[in-house]
């Protein structure tokens, strides 16, 4: 029985200096990572033809970042996302397809496997109405965005973070036009924000 529990004893021991001595060691620097995600996408408002307030429904967005790192913390990023929503408010929605396409820097900050980061992102917005007659509206935008890596491994690991995009556009401008428009900006830019998560692959 004394036996059996000193067995025990040094295996559990070599487990946890195992796992200290992992935490430990210099992690390898990935050069890049690509990192699939979806979220939760909110925010955007209208002005109808009727003179009503309508606004993009919140709902699921998805996409991709890619990563190059540039230094020991600072990375360049590229990020494609695209959200199928509808402008609701003023009677039957009406379905627009939101996409981004940006790129900007990062920066993280952290020891072992979990990092924290910031993001400054800079691009165009397009929102492409879902009917052909109608033509799609590109504007530029801003993002700022935070959030945390997690890493299981040297290649695998878990990305979460929270966006904030600034879409300019012209005041009394027009979106959804065919001749006339169906929508027009109430202001000089919208706002809008998501939520999003998923893995990051390291290479």
């Amino acid at each position: 029985m004394i036996a059996k529990l000193v067995r025990v004893g040094v295996g559990a021991a070599c487990v946890l200096a195992g796992g200290n001595a992992w935490a430990q060691l210099p992690q390898r620097l990935s050069t890049v990572e690509l990192a699939p995600f979806a979220g939760f996408q909110y925010g955007g408002g209208f002005t109808s033809a009727s003179a009503r307030d309508v606004s993009l429904d919140a709902g699921l967005d998805y996409g991709g970042m890619l990563d190059i790192r540039i230094g020991e913390t600072w990375f360049l990023e590229a990020l494609y996302s695209r959200q199928e929503t509808a402008l609701g408010g003023d009677g039957s929605p009406f379905e627009v397809t939101v996409e981004r396409l940006m790129g900007g820097l990062s920066e993280e900050r952290g020891d072992g496997p979990t990092k924290y980061f910031g993001v400054i992102l800079l691009g165009a917005t397009r929102f492409t109405p879902r009917l052909r007659e109608f033509s799609d509206s590109s504007h530029f935008t801003v993002a700022i965005g935070l959030g945390f890596k997690h890493w299981f491994s040297t290649h695998v690991g878990l990305r979460a973070e929270a966006r904030g995009y600034y879409v300019r556009t012209e005041a009394d401008g027009g979106f959804v036009c065919a001749g006339g428009c169906l929508f027009v900006f109430d202001s000089s830019g919208l706002w809008q924000g998501d939520f999003a998560g998923g893995l990051v692959f390291g290479f």
